[in-house]
């Protein structure tokens, strides 16, 4: 493990905001505490939440504890990693779980090389890791999956 040395600055209840160009609100960052540490530009998290709500659908991750790197073009998420991205009117949301979570917030990236769990309505999918991409919408999973299914009405007998 690195010596992160001594912080030189700390803070209770933080809420961090990123902007675009054009001043809009990109994501909200929020944790219990934050603690950095200058010798190795990491900026501990307890409790964050990370919040998109950029005109598209609104995605929330939560995690125990964080890391953010490079003044935050990169944040690891680490214990009971959970999120939610709304779904379209009348769809149901879908739901992410793993134990870690990479965020790149302002590419709006996500990767994990741990076990997820997606789920979206009775839809249940596991893999050995993930790979997100909010702006172009895509999401690959790695390693092996499986899926649970159920019929849909139109399918059913």
């Amino acid at each position: 493990m690195v010596e992160r040395g001594k912080p030189d600055f700390s803070a209770e209840g933080t809420r961090l905001i990123s902007f675009d160009e054009r001043g809009r609100q990109r994501y909200e960052l929020l944790a219990d505490r934050i603690v950095h540490y200058p010798h190795t530009d990491v900026t501990e998290l307890t409790n964050p939440r990370l919040r998109y709500d950029s005109g598209g659908p609104t995605v929330h991750l939560v995690a125990a504890h964080g890391e953010a790197y490079r003044q935050g073009e990169e944040i690891l998420l680490r214990g009971d990693v959970r999120g939610r991205r709304s779904g379209a009117p009348g769809e149901a949301d879908s739901t992410f779980a793993s134990e870690t979570l990479t965020v790149w917030p302002d590419d709006e990236r996500a990767a994990s090389d741990m076990p997820v769990v997606l789920t979206r309505g009775s839809t249940v999918i596991h893999g050995q890791g993930m790979r997100a991409d909010n702006l172009f919408g895509t999401l690959q999973l790695t390693g092996r999956v499986n899926a649970t299914m159920p019929r849909s009405g139109r399918n059913q007998p």
